[in-house]
C-alpha cells in the first residue's frame, strides 16, 4: 500500500510558530526571574553605594587640590564624617525611596528590541532542523515493513519488527527503531495529506500504525519530559537498510514539530 503526502513551508511555519511562543514564554520567564534577581540586589546595594559615593567624593574633595593628606584635612575629614553619618540616616530615606521607585519603573519598562533579537534568533533555531524536512514523501508498506522515500532524496526502510518507538505529536507521527532512537532520529509521517483524498489517506494511515509492533505514544510518555531524549541501544545490525537521508529527522527538529 502506498500513502503520499508532502510538507510544504506552510506546515514548517505552523509547527515553528507554536513552538516560537513557547521559546519566548520561556525566555520572558527567564529574563523577567533574572531582572527581579538584579532589581532585588539592587534596591539592596543602591543605599550602601550611595552613601559610600558620598563618602568618596569627599575624601577626593579633600585630596585632589594638593594631592596629599596633612593634619587638618584629617581632621576636616572626620569632622565632616561625624556630622555626614547622623544627617545621612536622618534625611536619605526618602531619597534612597525615590531612587527605588525609579529603579523599579525603568525594570518594568518593556525591553521589545531585545524580545525582538531573542526572537530572530530563536527562529532561525528552530527554522533550521524543520528546513530540511520539507518535500514530497512515499510511504510504501506490507506485511514485512515499510520505506519512506523522499523526492530526490532517497528511500530510509524498516522492517516492522524493528520499531521500537512510534511518538504522536499534534501533526505526525515520529517512528524510529533503537539505533535510530539512539542517534536522535526519526522518520516523519503527517497525520493529514494533500496529495490524497482524506478517507483514504486517513484509512492507510490507520492500517500503517495496526502493523507497527508499538502503540503511538506522545513525546511525554515516552521520555517522562518534553524533550526527545530517550538513550534506547541496539548491537543488532539492522536486516533492512535504515536511510540516513532528509526523510529522517533528528531530536532537535522532534522538539521544534512538539508542542
Amino acid at each position: 500500500m502506498e500513502l503520499h503526502y508532502s510538507i510544504t513551508p506552510a506546515h514548517l511555519q505552523t509547527w515553528m510558530a507554536e513552538r516560537l511562543e513557547q521559546e519566548l514564554l520561556k525566555q520572558d520567564q527567564q529574563q523577567a526571574r533574572a531582572m527581579a534577581t538584579f532589581a532585588r540586589w539592587q534596591s539592596r546595594l543602591v543605599g550602601p553605594l550611595m552613601f559610600t559615593l558620598c563618602l568618596i567624593g569627599a575624601v577626593l574633595a579633600i585630596y585632589l587640590p594638593e594631592r596629599r593628606f596633612t593634619p587638618q584635612k584629617v581632621i576636616a575629614l572626620g569632622l565632616f564624617v561625624l556630622l555626614f553619618i547622623p544627617l545621612w540616616w536622618r534625611f536619605a530615606g526618602r531619597w534612597i525611596k525615590y531612587l527605588q521607585a525609579r529603579i523599579a519603573a525603568n525594570h518594568a519598562k518593556p525591553r521589545a528590541p531585545l524580545r525582538g533579537l531573542n526572537q530572530r534568533l530563536i527562529e532561525a533555531r528552530l527554522r533550521a532542523p524543520l528546513k530540511s524536512l520539507e518535500g514530497s514523501y512515499c510511504l510504501r508498506f506490507d506485511e514485512q515493513g515499510f520505506s519512506l522515500d523522499k523526492a530526490g532524496a532517497g528511500t530510509s526502510a524498516l522492517a516492522w519488527e524493528q520499531i521500537v518507538q512510534v511518538l504522536e505529536t499534534p501533526y505526525c507521527y515520529l517512528v524510529a527503531s533503537a539505533p535510530m532512537v539512539s542517534q536522535g532520529q526519526s522518520l516523519v509521517i503527517v497525520k493529514d495529506s494533500e496529495l490524497m483524498p482524506p478517507e483514504q489517506y486517513q484509512q492507510g494511515l490507520r492500517a500503517f500504525l495496526g502493523h507497527c509492533p508499538v502503540a503511538p505514544s506522545t513525546i511525554v510518555e515516552a521520555t517522562g519530559h518534553t524533550d526527545q531524549g530517550t538513550a534506547i541501544t541496539d548491537s543488532e545490525p539492522a536486516s533492512r537498510n535504515i536511510g540516513t537521508n532528509d526523510s529522517t529527522v533528528d531530536t532537535a527538529t522532534t522538539n521544534a514539530i512538539n508542542r
